[in-house]
């Protein structure tokens, strides 16, 4: 009897193990999840890049000397780039890490793209940690998963090249296929982890404060100037206590139980749904567009490629016409892509390799 629960034990570690090796070697996962995630969190970074390239002296040049005993402290190495740098140097770094966060958005040579993205956001954004937020900390770190995962297969620009022109693409894979696929789902794997060890831990530190338990935290957050981007629209929330006590309670629901909820297809839409509503309102009440953005974006990995494939085909039929348009003209979308390309796009790149590069 013992021998038999023993192998039987013993079976059932070899089948498990099986299984998880076909998972992460077979094929890779959730592609259109991962290139929603690269578009959402590209644009988290070029939206707070702009937003904030009017005061960037202020917020990480030479005039943000009053930010250095906190930045003293810093162990990242990304902050030498900008170590007592002019306010040229500055707006060159700034402007091409804008740049590259574009062309990671747009899935153009995106491996590159996300390396200047990822060191460009830590030169810039880490060199003022008074000002950084966890926000700025989730895109640091999905930036890094990214970088392992394979986020141009759909909705890019590389995918159209090398679909093009797939014998060239064959040979342009750097690693080998079982490689590169293990590489992937293991950081997609990572990357979702991470995702709900953000929304546990949100949820915990705020059952923990006494404002949430007895419903209040929103209240008084509206009542700061600084996360009142609409007074009228936050005096109008916070004067209805039932609208208050929804909002908190479904926040509580969303991150607390979001790992549990994934487990069920119906419950995970639904929690999927929430979280993207609740990182919506939050953006709009509480003026944190870029990190609400960044959170979105890490939250659509979980949901499945069917979903994408579905909003894609809707997308892809509302712009039919357009393209129907265009091509009664002589040319199409592609076309009108690669002239946008050629004139603007590699014009600029070539301007800044050879004027400040020097190659």
């Amino acid at each position: 009897m013992l021998r038999d629960f023993v192998w039987n034990r013993i079976d059932s570690v070899a089948v498990l193990r099986d299984q998880i090796e076909e998972w992460v070697l077979t094929r890779k996962h959730s592609l259109y999840a991962a290139a929603a995630c690269r578009i959402g969190t590209g644009l988290a970074v070029l939206g707070l890049l702009i937003a904030n390239f009017t005061t960037r002296d202020l917020w990480v040049g030479q005039a943000s000397i009053w930010a250095e005993p906190a930045r003293a402290i810093s162990r990242f190495p990304e902050l030498a780039i900008l170590k007592d740098v002019s306010s040229d140097v500055l707006t060159v770094v700034y402007v091409v890490t804008m740049l590259a966060a574009l062309a990671f958005v747009l899935g153009w040579r995106t491996k590159a793209a996300n390396v200047i993205t990822f060191v460009g956001f830590i030169a810039i954004v880490g060199q003022n940690p008074v000002v950084g937020g966890q926000g700025d900390n989730l895109i640091r770190l999905t930036l890094l998963w990214l970088l392992l995962m394979r986020t141009a297969e759909h909705w890019s620009l590389d995918s159209r090249r090398l679909s093009r022109a797939s014998k060239r693409s064959r040979g342009e894979e750097a690693l080998p296929r079982w490689l590169s696929t293990s590489l992937h789902n293991l950081a997609l794997v990572a990357l979702a982890v991470q995702t709900i060890l953000v929304y546990t831990a949100a949820g915990l530190d705020k059952i923990s404060q006494q404002t949430w338990q007895h419903g209040t935290a929103l209240y008084y957050t509206m009542q700061l100037p600084e996360f009142r981007p609409f007074p009228s629209l936050s005096d109008l929330l916070s004067s209805s206590t039932v609208v208050l006590a929804i909002v908190t309670y479904t926040v509580l629901l969303v991150q607390l139980f979001f790992a549990p909820l994934l487990l069920n297809p119906s419950s995970r839409r639904a929690v999927i749904g929430l979280a993207i509503a609740v990182n919506v309102v939050f953006a709009i009440l509480f003026a944190a567009p870029w990190s609400s953005l960044a959170v979105i974006a890490v939250t659509c990995l979980f949901a499945s490629d069917e979903a994408f494939e579905s909003i894609d085909e809707w997308i892809r039929d509302r712009f039919r016409p357009i393209t129907r348009w265009i091509g009664r003209r002589g040319a199409s979308v592609a076309d009108v892509v690669d002239s946008g390309l050629h004139r603007l796009v590699y014009p600029v790149t070539d301007w800044v390799r050879f004027t400040i590069f020097r190659r």
